[in-house]
């Protein structure tokens, strides 16, 4: 590429920057309801991994859905969830002991936690509406008790918290589960099916079925996920219901809390383009595929993209 002509590309990515921003202003004022989240949601997760509060988190997400979501009061919800634990297991409430005593059994303290979630309150997960996006909004879930796997045991996660148990997000393929350290070794649990305890080899196993043996098993998965990574993957989920939908309009919200939370992933510009493109806002969409191609350079889809951009550019030069 000559000099002349990259010049010319940075002056037109530096225009479009500035047309995206402007449109991005007119388009969410800064006194709107979904601004405010955007902006709670940023610095909430810029913090250290340790202090990022999951819960605040996933139902910052839910308030885009529903803005006028109460966060306190689901908050409130899993502190009660905590203290019928705490009676069952005979211990003071927080404010008197801050965490578990040493003597007390993880067994004993998952038993109690399954007795609450699944048996008193009845938590399960959505096997007949499985797609629905209410299924990934945190505040939903803890209304109708029902969710997909990780939101519940984002739960799990949440309420084993608060009781002053370690209980770790993992992420293995198709199904999203916990784990608990026990001196004998590591648990997994599923609150899924109601807090079904398996093993390392058992999940492998699970894993094998469900790939047909086609996946090479790796150890990175049985790892506990950031915050950060847990959280791009509940955006995911609703990202992938509401485009079975064709619902652009909340695509795009959760596309951008997408690129809030992660926005060194290439793929997330290139979908949210695409999504720009779907809703015609093609100034956005074009400064978003050209984002995305400057991130990844050496993209497979390189040439698609780049028939994008020249489609955008035609339609924009008619529209002037």
């Amino acid at each position: 590429m000559s000099l002349e002509k990259r010049i010319d590309e940075q002056l037109t990515r530096r225009a479009f920057l500035w047309l995206n921003a402007r449109s991005m202003a007119e388009r969410f004022p800064k006194d709107t309801a979904q601004q405010r989240t955007y902006r709670a949601f940023e610095t909430l997760i810029a913090r250290e991994d340790a202090s990022i509060d999951l819960a605040q988190a996933a139902l910052l997400i839910a308030s885009i859905e529903y803005p006028d979501l109460d966060m306190a009061q689901y908050l409130l919800h899993l502190d009660a969830l905590a203290r019928r634990v705490q009676a069952i297991l005979a211990l003071p409430p927080p404010e008197i002991l801050a965490e578990l005593p040493p003597e007390s059994k993880p067994l004993k303290v998952i038993a109690a936690m399954n007795k609450v979630l699944f048996e008193e309150e009845g938590f399960q997960g959505n096997k007949a509406d499985y797609y629905n996006p209410n299924n990934s909004f945190f505040n939903k879930v803890l209304d109708n008790r029902t969710g997909i796997p990780i939101t519940l045991s984002l739960l799990y996660m949440e309420v084993g918290k608060r009781v002053g148990i370690q209980i770790d997000g993992i992420a293995l393929p198709y199904h999203f589960m916990v784990r608990c350290h026990l001196p004998e070794g590591p648990i997994y649990i599923d609150a899924f099916e109601g807090g079904t305890q398996m093993s390392e080899r058992e999940c492998r196993e699970r894993i094998r079925h469900l790939t047909h043996s086609r996946t090479k098993l790796s150890a990175h998965w049985f790892e506990p996920v950031n915050p950060k990574i847990f959280l791009a993957r509940m955006l995911n989920n609703l990202k992938k219901c509401y485009l079975e939908q064709e619902d652009y309009v909340r695509m795009l919200a959760i596309s951008d809390l997408i690129i809030i939370l992660v926005p060194h992933f290439p793929s997330e510009w290139r979908d949210r383009g695409i999504v720009h493109m779907q809703l015609q806002h093609y100034s956005r969409a074009l400064q978003d595929l050209l984002t995305y191609l400057d991130l990844a350079p050496k993209a497979n889809d390189r040439s698609e993209i780049l028939n994008h951009i020249k489609t955008i550019r035609q339609i924009m030069a008619m529209m002037n």
